[in-house]
């Protein structure tokens, strides 16, 4: 009886598809990872979003650091300020982050209206999106639970470049009789970005 000794290595020539039930070599080169197709019985590559996906994932996962209190911003209206003056403040993902944000807490004192605009939303009038459709009230402290229905259903995923932008706006009919603050603090997790 002959036997018939076949290479289990394939040359892989360009724009030629490897033979049935050929198994990439796993010795010391980088092999194309891809998945057997049971039906026309070749070895198919991934889709690149695949990887994508489990690299998003994986930055979901991995926590580095934690977002709180601590990462707070501020921003001051000062005193006799006229009604309808706008403040704004920004707060920006540092390069190599991404943050995961899952709650937003938001302070504002007598005299001033906050809201929180977000640079990752699609632009209104080519400035970055409002997170609420109307201005939290003066005096109130809020947070805003982004996973939950009615909010985002989902983590805030910031990545390097984006920012909050905190806004406060006099609503007294008087202006303002002392300086006020408005506040925010983001609530979740920093990893490093890896797409």
């Amino acid at each position: 009886m002959n036997k018939k000794i076949v290479p289990q290595q394939y040359p892989g020539y360009p724009g030629a598809r490897p033979p049935k039930g050929w198994v990439p070599p796993l010795g010391q080169s980088l092999a194309l990872l891809g998945v057997y197709d049971n039906e026309s019985g070749n070895w198919m590559g991934l889709p690149l979003q695949v990887f994508r996906e489990a690299l998003l994932n994986a930055e979901a996962i991995h926590t580095e650091d934690r977002i709180d209190e601590r990462d707070k911003v501020e921003i001051t209206v000062p005193d006799a300020s006229a009604q309808d003056t706008v403040k704004t403040v920004e707060l920006e993902v540092p390069a190599g982050e991404v943050w995961f944000l899952n709650r937003l807490n938001l302070v504002t004192e007598a005299e001033v209206s906050g809201n929180v605009r977000v640079s990752k939303f699609p632009k209104s009038d080519t400035i970055d999106k409002k997170y609420l459709g109307t201005d939290q009230a003066a005096g109130a402290n809020t947070n805003y639970d982004l996973a939950a229905a009615g909010q985002l259903g989902a983590d805030l995923r910031l990545t390097p470049g984006d920012k909050l932008t905190v806004v406060a706006t006099v609503t007294a009919a008087g202006g303002t009789t002392a300086a006020r603050k408005v506040t925010l603090n983001p609530y979740g997790r920093k990893a490093r970005r890896l797409v």
